[in-house]
């Protein structure tokens, strides 16, 4: 098997989504098929060529010179009770300013949105806001002003994930929003486990079905139930996190799908 050569080495990833898992990073480090596997044991105890590992992200290992430096209690004067510090997010879609910023855990997403962002492009209403990249949840305009950290999101049904914060506005259509996002997790699966290898396929199926205008509220529900079991079932953060888009979408923005499978209703609908 192929081993560094030296002490110190950069491994460059294949760009992999899944490998954003621990495990499926390791795999991928030691040369192997980038694919998660049931823990314990986790990396801590047993992970790179068998050694305990740290395995955490840039934006962890980053904060903890700052926190020996200048310890503990001076990083947790910034942030919320439970979520400390401050977090790094890519502001990107129908906002003015985009790009990379740095905020307060605990800020309110209207101040990202209209103060860091200045406000929706060509001055349209705000729709809705996705945070934690593909496999994060969208966040509808009644919650512009609930705190952005960890435990809130969480409780919208979205998460922190990697930072990603993509703003849509009033011409935004959820459900190919959701279809989008659903792809990319379907491509991405691993395959390794089949509530997500197969779940994924078969809910961009349903979501692309009511997208074109052939859905019935049979495939609505088919969909939402679809979409627990993968959540529930997956193997790896990949395919229990694919189903965020689609149940927050569902849970602010069903009338969205509503209107396309009421459309299939008028075109099926008898003449007498």
């Amino acid at each position: 098997r192929w081993m560094p050569r030296q002490d110190n080495a950069v491994i460059i990833g294949a760009g992999a989504f899944v490998c954003g898992e621990q495990t499926a990073l390791i795999a991928s480090i030691e040369g192997r098929r980038g694919t998660p596997r049931p823990r314990p044991p986790y990396p801590a105890e047993k992970g790179l060529w068998g050694y305990p590992t740290l395995i955490n992200n840039v934006e962890t290992f980053a904060n903890i010179s700052a926190i020996i430096i200048h310890g503990g209690e001076w990083f947790r004067e910034t942030g919320t009770t439970k979520s400390t510090g401050t977090k790094v997010f890519s502001l990107a879609g129908k906002v003015k300013n985009t790009g990379l910023i740095e905020v307060p855990m605990g800020i309110s997403l209207r101040e990202i949105v209209y103060d860091i962002g200045g406000g929706i492009l060509d001055d349209r209403e705000f729709k809705a806001a996705q945070t934690g990249g593909p496999s994060g949840g969208c966040i509808s305009k009644e919650y512009l002003d609930r705190p952005v950290d960890y435990e809130s999101l969480v409780e919208l049904g979205s998460i922190m994930g990697s930072g990603g914060l993509i703003v849509m506005d009033d011409t935004s259509d959820m459900v190919d929003v959701a279809r989008f996002f659903m792809e990319f997790c379907m491509d991405e699966s691993c395959g390794k486990c089949v509530p997500c290898r197969v779940g994924t396929k078969q809910m961009f199926d349903l979501l692309n079905k009511i997208y074109i205008g052939r859905g019935t509220m049979a495939d609505l529900k088919v969909l939402e139930e679809l979409a627990i079991f993968v959540k529930e079932a997956s193997l790896c953060g990949l395919g229990m996190s694919a189903p965020n888009p689609l149940l927050s979408s569902l849970r602010f923005f069903k009338e969205d799908f509503l209107q396309h499978i009421q459309r299939n209703e008028k075109v099926v609908k008898p003449l007498i």
